[in-house]
């Protein structure tokens, strides 16, 4: 499963989002964790196994899709299928002040797929750790202003969650840890139950 192909289908499948979040701001490194969820079932209307493109209807929307050549057992998803889309994405937030030991950073990703012969599915996990360093502060606005790694310069507007913003200072160091995560399930559709026998 390509990572953008997946994001990009649960992005138009899936609408709103369930957004939580929650604070340590009396930790030895004071964080915040920002996440968001959202899941959907969609059935499949067609097939085209040829050109390897699927419609999908949810919510009362049609839409096809163009599936990649690396997403397995397409040859086992029939008209009718359920498709079960399962999204999370999460953002932590932790404080390093000058001179304390920081995590490393880079990305990694892991993808599990059912085995072939089997309905298609799948998981897909991806992590990204990155550090950016604190160049100007207004505690008042609640704005801090950000260096990422390549140079990049960003002002944020930080969330009251997060506390009073006192114990952060210019060139103190931010720690983000972003994570995606996209589950993908094909089952056959539920039989319909029957109706109640005529009196």
């Amino acid at each position: 499963m390509e990572k953008l192909k997946l994001l990009s289908l649960a992005a138009a499948l899936l609408g709103p989002f369930t957004v939580t979040a929650g604070a340590q701001t009396n930790a030895a490194h004071p964080s915040v964790v920002l996440a968001q969820t959202n899941s959907v079932t969609a059935t499949i209307e067609d097939i085209d196994y040829n050109n390897r493109e699927v419609t999908l209807k949810a919510r009362d929307r049609l839409m096809q899709f163009k599936v990649g050549d690396d997403v397995q057992n397409l040859a086992q998803a029939k008209k009718g299928d359920e498709v079960k889309i399962n999204y999370y994405a999460s953002v932590a937030l932790s404080l390093r002040k000058p001179g304390e030991e920081l995590p490393p950073t880079g990305r990694r990703e892991a993808v599990l797929a059912r085995p072939p012969g089997e309905k298609p599915g799948g998981i897909a996990v991806g992590t990204e750790d990155m550090i950016a360093t604190v160049e100007d502060l207004d505690r008042e606005n609640r704005k801090v202003t950000l260096k990422g790694p390549r140079g990049n310069v960003v002002t944020v507007k930080v969330d009251p969650e997060v506390g009073d913003l006192k114990r952060i200072n210019k060139g103190d160091r931010i720690v983000a840890t972003c994570t995606e995560a996209l589950a993908i399930s094909v089952d056959k559709a539920a039989a319909a139950q029957p109706g109640p026998a005529p009196q």
